[in-house]
């Protein structure tokens, strides 16, 4: 031990001294004392007679001179270096202090904590790295705390082609639903849960998928019939969902609670990938995959998946209008990538007040209330109050064309069921927020077949530019001056509209409407069923 200690020492000191870089190290006030006289010699003599003028490093304190360097740095790092050398990262098959894979390495010997990155291979979710990481450096004796942060380098792509060949949980997947917002806040995650077991219910093979890797929300809301056990349930390159009531779940916190993830754009891309694709969710006829807030680089990697297919997307929202500007943010992003959305669900549009209901009974019965004073009573209780506004569902349809709106009121059963673990459609299967769950359901349901039945449905919209007229599927003709009138934008005066009026572009947005700039500067976002003949939705 004694020479294999030497041995390190001398290397480490050789390299930092005469080659002027290493890991950086921040050493505040370590004292003599905590540094055993031998541990001293030994860095003493590697750092003696060494050409330290050629040295220029952060490692020396801001009041030092660039070329003055203490040598119990030296044996500082050689201590932490030298416990993680034996750790081997299992992607690449050689130590990572060799890969010079730790970074950010910071010491404050007073206090004796330690704090490094560790950047491997692949991302670490077992999370044993980490763990033989932390306890290789708490065997030194002036060791109190660790602090380790687990990244994982983008795969190169023989990795990522290896990875596809062996992601297999998709093969027996028929339908993939998103369900998505730009906002945070406004209950997605509470939305997608209890739709995915609204649609188990209905007797449907169900699986969510908990794509938030920053901030997972599915732990919370369901608890699993049993634990995740990363010994059982991770075996290879697969891992094994658990199960709620029959519905598979999988989440990052599920197979990691203890720890946050930090990465990067392109690296959080793999993680996404592996989770969603080498958990082995079998046969099920709808997985329901919870997104994050924003249109960033998660929605981007779903969408551009090779062994993914999204059928179509449910979009949350509240009343208030700057979660309906995101909305039209979002179902824009969607349309671009060639995600139908289908629905909407607009959130906390109401304050519920029928739980006061049978309050207002013992009432009445308490004071001899008449029975017209009850009545009147119970319908000023049982009105509901919109907290938020009137919200945008006509807007929404008027707009875009989607039909398939639904407001769910602000209910504080909903929020305790998912505090509790239990989703609120399993507690309470007759409430009235459950139909509208099941509405939504079989809407989407419906939408997702009818896609599938009907694939070239979308209608065909040109501008034949000798007639002057916008054609339809090849047959309706309409004149230019016709259709802008029809537009609901508030910007837009049908009574205003110049006479020579044309198209000057028109781009589909999905199955449900078509955008149109015309020559006046005027952009128009009309819905086929507004001018389409035929046109049922």
């Amino acid at each position: 031990r004694f020479l294999h200690g030497f041995l390190i020492v001398c290397s480490l000191a050789q390299s930092v001294a005469f080659l002027g870089y290493g890991p950086t190290l921040v050493l505040s006030g370590r004292s003599q004392s905590s540094i055993s006289p031998l541990s001293r010699t030994l860095a003493e003599f590697c750092c003696s007679g060494k050409p330290r003028t050629r040295f220029t490093s952060p490692l020396a304190s801001a009041s030092s001179a660039p070329n003055s360097l203490d040598p119990l740095i030296f044996q500082a790092k050689s201590e932490i270096l030298a416990s993680l050398a034996v750790i081997e990262d299992p992607t690449r098959g050689d130590s990572i202090v060799s890969l010079s894979a730790v970074k950010n390495l910071e010491l404050d010997c007073d206090a004796g904590t330690v704090s490094f990155v560790v950047e491997l291979g692949a991302p670490d979710l077992k999370g044993e790295i980490k763990m033989a990481c932390d306890e290789a450096v708490r065997e030194l004796d002036w060791v109190k705390d660790v602090s380790i942060t687990m990244t994982a380098l983008p795969p190169e792509d023989e990795m990522r082609q290896a990875s596809m060949q062996a992601a297999t949980g998709l093969q027996k997947v028929k339908n993939v639903i998103l369900c998505a917002s730009c906002k945070g806040g406004v209950g997605k995650s509470t939305t997608a849960v209890n739709f995915a077991f609204t649609l188990q219910s209905m007797g449907y093979k169900v699986g969510i998928m908990d794509m938030d890797v920053y901030g997972p929300s599915l732990p919370t809301m369901v608890v699993p019939d049993r634990p995740f056990n990363p010994e059982v349930d991770i075996v290879g390159n697969a891992i094994s969902p658990v199960v709620a009531s029959g519905v598979k779940l999988m989440s990052v916190g599920f197979i990691n609670p203890q720890d946050s993830f930090v990465l990067r754009g392109a690296k959080v891309s793999p993680l996404v990938q592996q989770l969603i694709s080498t958990t082995q969710w079998g046969d099920l006829d709808y997985l329901v995959i919870d997104m994050p807030p924003g249109t960033g680089d998660i929605h981007l990697t779903l969408s551009q998946m090779e062994n993914l297919k999204i059928d179509a997307a449910v979009i949350v929202t509240t009343p208030q209008r700057l979660s309906f500007v995101d909305v039209v943010k979002g179902v824009e992003m969607f349309d671009k990538v060639g995600v139908p959305s289908v629905a909407v669900v607009e959130n906390m549009a109401y304050l519920d007040t029928s739980p006061l209901q049978a309050s207002v009974d013992a009432f009445a019965a308490k004071h001899s209330l008449p029975p017209d004073a009850k009545d009147e009573l119970l319908e000023l209780v049982g009105a509901g109050e919109a907290l938020f506004g009137a919200g945008h569902r006509k807007r929404l349809a008027e707009m875009w064309g989607i039909e398939n709106t639904y407001s769910l009121p602000l209910n504080g059963d909903i929020a305790k069921q998912g505090d509790a673990g239990v989703p609120y459609v399993l507690q309470n299967p007759d409430g009235a927020v459950s139909a509208v769950f099941k509405e939504l359901a079989e809407s989407v349901v419906a939408e997702v077949r009818r896609m599938k039945e009907e694939p070239d449905s979308t209608p065909v919209v040109t501008y034949d530019s000798e007639t002057n007229e916008i054609v339809v599927n090849g047959k309706q003709r309409i004149a230019p001056l016709d259709l802008r009138r029809l537009c609901r934008s508030p910007a837009n005066d049908p009574k205003r509209v110049p006479e020579g009026i044309a198209p000057k572009q028109m781009v589909p947005l999905g199955r449900y409407a078509v955008q149109i700039i015309w020559s006046d500067g005027h952009q128009s976002l009309m819905p086929y069923r507004a001018f389409v003949e035929g046109y049922d939705k």
